[in-house]
């Protein structure tokens, strides 16, 4: 059965070295993922789409929508993604 779950997050200042380690977990995730924010949509699925995407972010609160088979164990990967980046670069 396929699901679809989305969330709100403020994604810390990234990098490009945290946009590539993003890149690499949404590669071994099994679910569609998909960035929204400022009223653009990003499927992240190429790389040259999400650097660009979040180098041109104003608003650094996005949603984030993840849509397959394994949505919520692929939430809880992200999450834990996110709570890295946070301690390691607190606002």
């Amino acid at each position: 059965m396929k699901h679809i779950i989305s969330y709100k997050i403020h994604l810390p200042t990234f990098t490009l070295r945290k946009t590539l380690e993003l890149y690499q977990l949404c590669q071994t995730i099994e679910s569609k993922i998909y960035l929204i924010a400022n009223g653009r949509t990003c499927e992240v699925n190429h790389l040259p789409k999400l650097v660009s995407f979040i180098l041109t972010l104003k608003c650094r609160n996005i949603l984030i929508v993840l849509e397959g088979k394994e949505a919520p164990s692929d939430k809880e990967q992200m999450n834990h993604f996110f709570k890295q980046q946070k301690r390691r670069c607190p606002a």
